[in-house]
């Protein structure tokens, strides 16, 4: 078969599956996007459309009969590529590590990519809903497991004239779920600065970042209360 017709034969599937893959990664994406996650929505939708384009690639490949051409090799790579994108994804800092859901997550997607491109979009869909169900129902269900959570409130306060420590503690902070962990900043007299944390301390997942928090550099005092 000539490679222009080849392509106009697949260009059907091609959109098919295109178009399933931006929607499964988008419907994740929305999820983690809204969770203020570092791999939102465009990233989970370029993951799953970049997976099922690899094994499109493959499945023309083969159609042409080119010679050493192995599809299966081809979802084997995109696994163990993707693994390196997922790790960018974890950050290990002062003894505490964060990023592991969002580097589950990226895994997963990736997977689900494969299985468009492979041509079962139908199996896609549910484990997209799968997926969805384990990051947004299992979250809720974690209150009646484990307990609701209990907020507690800290105050930090801290020389910062030049705001750079303030830009410091909004990265760390910024990685954290708002709906266990809210902050506010506020300015005092003489280039100070002072923290308002407010977070739950029923949960040890949920406040593990404090342990990195407490020890930034220039952090001077400290009032906690109930």
């Amino acid at each position: 078969m000539e490679s222009k017709d080849l392509l106009l034969s697949v260009l059907p599937s091609f959109l098919l599956r295109g178009g399933v893959a931006v929607l499964c990664g988008g419907i994740v994406g929305v999820e983690r996007e809204r969770r203020g996650k570092p791999a939102g929505f465009r990233t989970n939708i370029l993951i799953c459309l970049g997976a099922a384009l690899y094994m499109l690639v493959g499945e023309l490949l083969t159609a042409q009969k080119t010679p050493g051409v192995d599809p299966t090799r081809i979802a084997a790579q995109v696994v163990s590529g993707i693994g390196f994108l997922g790790a960018g994804a974890i950050v290990h800092s002062r003894g505490s590590v964060t990023g592991l859901t969002s580097a589950a997550t990226i895994w997963v997607v990736a997977g689900i990519g494969i299985l468009v491109g492979a041509g079962f979009p139908g199996l896609a869909l549910l484990t997209t809903l799968l997926v969805l169900a384990t990051l947004e129902l299992l979250t809720r269900l974690e209150a009646r497991i484990l307990g609701r959570c209990r907020r507690t409130t800290l105050e930090l306060a801290f020389d910062d004239p030049q705001r750079r420590l303030r830009a410091e503690l909004t990265l760390l902070l910024s990685e954290q779920n708002p709906e266990v962990c809210a902050y506010a900043f506020s300015d005092e007299a003489a280039g100070r600065a002072r923290l308002r944390l407010e977070y739950c301390e029923a949960h040890p997942a949920h406040h593990r970042f404090l342990a990195e928090l407490l020890e930034v550099p220039g952090i001077a005092s400290s009032t906690q209360r109930s």
